[in-house]
């Protein structure tokens, strides 16, 4: 009996001593993984909150000209009360071709 103990002991404290270091290294990728998907979500909600902000910045007062920076429309103060006014000499028509048809 006591030769099996002495047979057992040291293998049985050396499965110990891998499994628990094993243990110890796969808790520890789960809690940084579990960091960096919480810093990761914190930092995401913190640029969507800057951007909603910026964004409301941004709109505001748009739209609200004076009626003397906009001579076409005299009264519309809407930037988008302009007409979409073509820009003339830049484009050039292309000379007609006949294409055989086979």
């Amino acid at each position: 009996m006591k030769n099996k103990f002495g047979f057992i002991m040291p293998r049985l404290i050396g499965a110990t001593v891998i499994v628990g270091v094993a243990a110890l290294v796969v808790t520890t990728l789960f809690k940084l993984l579990l960091g960096l998907s919480l810093l990761a979500g914190a930092v995401t909600l913190a640029i969507r909150s800057i951007g909603k902000q910026s964004s409301r910045l941004l709109q505001y007062e748009q739209g609200k000209m004076t009626a003397f920076a906009n001579p076409g429309n005299f009264g519309n103060t809407s930037t988008t009360s302009n007409p979409i006014k073509p820009v003339e000499g830049f484009a050039s028509q292309k000379s007609t071709t006949i294409v055989p048809i086979n």
